[in-house]
């Protein structure tokens, strides 16, 4: 393990057995995590909310989540650097969170889950025509990323029968295998780099309070890129998300596939969040969500600001349901939101829907909700679709409109009680999800088109404004 732990004030001294080298302990190979952790601690001489951990690429995340952090500690992966796996994060306290960030020079550090299948020999001709590589992995592949994105992705199939077209893959649960339909050849000849993406969360805050990102780039997980509920006091702060989503998260009843992801997502309660100057991109979801339909979840002071989201699905998602949740001063303020459904997965869905904002079915009051001061910029359904009444349950305030001739919201009105089905994705279990079966519960939605007079119409319509509307 290859560890530091610095102190402004304490000239450290290298821990037996340890080499330091520009202030960095080395540790002999062999050395378990938590020998060198104790010994790094001792020579350094810290308290516990006093200690930095400096990660260089030799150390794994294994090795990074195996620290007993303490309150107050910080963890700074080298910039540059590119860490394969799943971050665990550490809670702090209220007075001393623990942090994670960057450290040197260069592009942010990179975590991501992926396994690497570039390398010639990883793999072979199946009598079907199919090229196979093999994974080991206990979790779904959702996506296969291609040059780290300029040659696009695969795309996903459900079985091997329907692998027929070039660039087609399956993943199959039963072996680990992933098995592609490249006409042109041996996949690793025919593309310099081929990401195979584990159905993991990049960092996994399950539970987390008293945390702090800053600076962190991650990718390449077919989860969530951070993703976890029960969170609170949680500030995630000048990251990046990219090629985020893919795997399953459940089959439906009517055999569609659900997947995953969100570039950032807080499920469950959530509290005191902040979420500042990120930039998400290619998502199959959502870029940005704050959701729950857990009874009695509650999300209070969740800030996102100044972000940018550009080809995701969705750029902001929001619902909230279940008994006696809660949904209070939640602020959208000032994000760059472009290019909505113009993603990887917008063809792969079978629900397309791509729009900045998707407002899904939400029972519970919302005071303090503001959505104030953003852009929302081309969309391939529409730039905003509202499934429930939001009239006086939500300021809309100083943002600017721009479509391309697609509508500026689809508005269902819904309304926010006695609903009968609460399914986000479609709404009932016997037929698909159709816009005349949404009105059937709440009479009187509409289109408001990308006009001046359908733009005055939206802003009426809810007591929204004044925003700004012009065709791009």
């Amino acid at each position: 393990m290859k560890t530091n732990t610095e102190s402004p004030s304490a000239a450290p001294q290298a821990p037996a057995g340890a080499v330091l080298e520009g202030g960095i302990a080395k540790f002999p190979a062999g050395r378990m995590p938590d020998e060198a952790r104790a010994e790094a601690e001792a020579a350094y001489a810290r308290a516990p909310a006093e200690r930095v951990y400096r990660i260089g690429p030799e150390t794994s995340l294994d090795e990074v989540n195996a620290l007993e952090l303490a309150p107050g500690s910080t963890v700074l992966f080298r910039r540059g650097g590119v860490w394969r796996g799943q971050l665990r994060v550490r809670s702090g306290t209220p007075e001393h969170p623990v942090r994670y960030g960057a450290w040197g020079e260069g592009p942010a550090p990179i975590l991501q889950p992926s396994l690497d299948r570039s390398a010639p020999g990883a793999w072979r001709r199946e009598p079907d025509g199919l090229w196979r590589a093999e994974t080991g992995a206990a979790v779904d592949i959702g996506n296969v990323v291609l040059d780290h994105g300029d040659a696009g992705c695969l795309f996903k199939r459900g079985s091997r029968a329907e692998a027929r077209r070039d660039r087609d893959f399956w993943f199959d649960p039963a072996t680990g295998g992933v098995l592609v339909r490249s006409d042109a050849g041996d996949p690793s000849a025919r593309w310099r780099s081929i990401e195979l993406s584990r159905k993991l969360h990049c960092v996994d805050e399950a539970g987390a309070h008293d945390v702090v990102y800053e600076g962190l780039a991650v990718r390449y997980g077919a989860a969530h890129g951070f993703g976890g509920g029960g969170v609170k006091r949680v500030s995630i702060l000048g990251c990046e998300a990219s090629w985020i989503g893919g795997g399953v998260l459940y089959v439906d009843d009517l055999g569609n596939d659900v997947r995953y992801g969100n570039g950032i997502e807080f499920w469950g309660g959530a509290e005191d969040v902040r979420v500042e100057g990120c930039r998400i991109r290619d998502c199959f979801d959502a870029g940005l969500t704050d959701q729950s339909n857990e009874p009695g979840s509650a999300q209070r002071n969740l800030l996102w600001r100044n972000n940018t989201v550009e080809r995701c699905e969705y750029s902001y998602e929001f619902w909230q349901q279940g008994e006696g949740g809660a949904a209070e001063n939640i602020r959208v303020e000032g994000n760059v939101f472009l290019d909505a459904g113009a993603s990887w997965g917008h063809v792969q869905r079978w629900n397309p829907g791509g729009a900045h904002l998707r407002f899904q079915d939400t029972t519970v009051p919302t005071p303090g909700f503001a959505v104030v001061g953003n852009r929302f910029s081309r969309a391939t359904e529409c730039l905003a679709r509202l499934f429930n009444d939001w009239r006086g349950e939500a300021l809309f305030r100083d943002n600017a409109w721009e479509s391309a001739g697609e509508p500026v919201c689809l508005w269902h009105a819904r309304p926010r009680a006695g609903l009968r089905f609460l399914c986000p994705d479609y709404l009932d279990r016997n037929h698909r999800d159709d816009r005349a079966e949404i009105e059937s519960q709440g009479p009187g939605g509409r289109d408001f088109a990308a006009t001046p007079e359908g733009f005055r119409a939206f802003e009426e319509a809810f007591g929204f404004g004044p925003d700004t509307f012009r065709r791009v």
